[in-house]
């Protein structure tokens, strides 16, 4: 059984006032007396109650977060940034994934909210606003995160929207003659998730209309087959916009094994910005989401409004374009 507060101040002759003040850093306490008290506890094998604790305070410490999956590097770097923020106010996170399913995203909630947390970040797993009305049952603070703001809940993201807008006119400055847009979960078995790359698509359809570009849409896991076969049997000037570095990766490597080159034959665009990108002979041109200020700033923000500050519910973090050899 582990030794509690109790006994450490009868040890250490100290009231428990003065032993919870040199555990938790509490407090007015002479550095000899909270130095001894530490060593005693760590010698004695001292485990705090954090259930008690909680009890007491009237919070758990714990914020809940629910992804999608880590499959690539986006919501890593979010967790990594959301984790410091967390952290640095004597949080811990509770991670989860949906895999983009709704009905595992609700109860994953459910078991989060049995465990008590203090506030949920949530990447929706479906982008339809009717299948949330549950989310008003409980207590605590929500911020969604990523793709898709939700009406009645406070967002930190991108604007997917504009970003892929602004790619789209970026790349019909090229001089392109036709527009691929390129996610192949899009005819899938997740007709109602990916909300953020849903909405990147109807950003670079709305600027190739504009710019009276041929827009089409690879939407199947066979995009890189297909993407290879547009390019060879065409003559016109063919790009294609990637709603994630990871996708253009793999047609670029497609691609140079059919002595194809990105920027020559075709122009290609990503998505992230990821670091893994710099491993291709071309430099990607990509767009920045600042990933991890969608990160920090989701944290900051959840532990306002548990807090419960009056703050700006609605952040949108700026897109930046980062020029490459691909176009």
């Amino acid at each position: 059984m582990s030794v509690t507060t109790k006994e450490i101040a009868e040890i250490c002759n100290v009231s428990r006032t003065t032993v919870t003040r040199a555990l938790y850093g509490k407090g007015r306490i002479s550095e000899e007396t909270k130095r001894y008290i530490l060593e005693t506890a760590d010698r004695l094998g001292y485990q705090p109650d954090l259930l008690a604790r909680s009890l007491v305070k009237g919070r758990s410490m714990t914020i809940g977060v629910v992804l999608c999956d880590l499959k690539n590097m986006y919501f890593p770097k979010v967790i990594d940034a959301m984790e410091k923020i967390a952290r640095e106010n004597e949080y811990i996170l509770n991670i989860t994934l949906h895999d983009n399913n709704a009905e595992t995203e609700k109860n994953i909630i459910k078991q989060l909210a049995g465990h008590r947390i203090d506030g949920l970040i949530l990447d929706l797993a479906s982008y339809i606003d009717s299948n949330y009305s549950y989310l008003k049952q409980y207590p605590f603070p929500i911020v969604v995160i990523g793709g898709k703001k939700m009406a009645e809940y406070p967002y930190v993201g991108n604007n997917e929207f504009e970003a892929a807008k602004y790619a789209a006119d970026k790349i019909a400055a090229y001089h392109y003659n036709s527009l691929y847009f390129v996610f192949p979960e899009l005819n899938g078995n997740y007709q109602n998730s990916f909300g953020g790359h849903r909405q990147r698509l109807k950003g670079a359809k709305s600027a190739a209309e504009a710019k009276n570009l041929k827009f089409d849409v690879l939407g199947s896991n066979d995009y890189v087959q297909k993407a290879v076969s547009i390019v060879k049997n065409t003559k016109e000037k063919t790009a294609f916009l990637c709603s994630g570095d990871l996708y253009a990766g793999y047609i670029m490597m497609e691609m140079a094994g059919q002595g194809l080159t990105a920027g020559v034959d075709y122009g290609i665009m990503g998505f992230d910005h990821l670091d893994l990108m710099g491993m291709f002979p071309r430099k990607l041109t990509t767009i920045e989401n600042n990933i991890q200020s969608v990160g920090t700033r989701s944290m900051e923000l959840l532990l306002n409004l548990i807090a419960k500050k009056n703050v700006e519910k609605t952040i949108y973090i700026p897109h930046s374009f980062i020029d490459g050899e691909t176009l």
